[in-house]
């Protein structure tokens, strides 16, 4: 029986071998990837998350100190503006005194009016032979408060507190307003202009 070369045969055998060894450790390697590429996706997300946490911790440390540096100028401010507005309650208190004591003269010159009113028509009326007592309330009723308020009226048309000023803008209204509050009675404040017209004698 003749013998058959077995050396080609055994060459194709060591290169199928190799290429069983590769395949193997591809298979091995292929098999993993599923887990390499979660871990890596999970990575990337994690250290997306820590950029933007640190950046966000950053920016926030950042406003912070601005905000720090500008509150550091609130007592200073506050300073200034409670001298301004000690200031202007001054003033409002000093036009309101000398608004009432203008009108307790004119509740005077009111009064002698009336009393003189009240002469004129009380003759009148005995001379028309009726009882001069019957028109007193009526003679009352043309004097009093609401002739005080004329007469103040004629002698200042238009007053307001606030009149001349800018209050187009709500802020300066109710600055001017709470200060306001503070110097004149409810029935006072409730008298005042309404901002469109303190606004049309501002344009005027």
């Amino acid at each position: 029986m003749v013998n058959v070369d077995t050396t080609s045969l055994e060459a194709q055998l060591r290169l199928a071998e190799e290429a069983e060894n590769q395949v193997q450790k591809l298979e091995s390697l292929a098999s993993d990837a599923p887990r390499l590429r979660d871990e890596l996706a999970k990575t990337k997300q994690r250290n997306e998350r820590n950029l933007a946490r640190e950046n966000a911790t950053e920016r926030a440390k950042s406003e912070v100190k601005l905000a720090t540096d500008k509150q550091r100028q609130v007592a200073h401010r506050l300073e200034a503006v409670s001298t301004l507005v000690q200031s202007l309650y001054s003033l409002f208190k000093e036009i309101n005194e000398h608004r009432q004591e203008a009108l307790k003269s004119l509740a005077i010159s009111d009064q002698v009016d009336y009393e003189e009113d009240l002469e004129k028509t009380g003759r009148e009326e005995e001379e028309l032979g009726r009882d001069p007592k019957s028109i007193e309330y009526l003679v009352a009723a043309r004097h009093g408060t609401s002739k005080v308020a004329q007469l103040i009226e004629e002698l200042d048309p238009g007053f307001d507190f606030l009149r001349g000023c800018e209050v187009s803008d709500p802020m300066r209204r109710d600055v001017g307003h709470f200060i306001l509050s503070h110097v004149l009675t409810p029935n006072q404040m409730n008298m005042q202009s309404p901002p469109e017209q303190l606004e049309q004698t501002t344009e005027d």
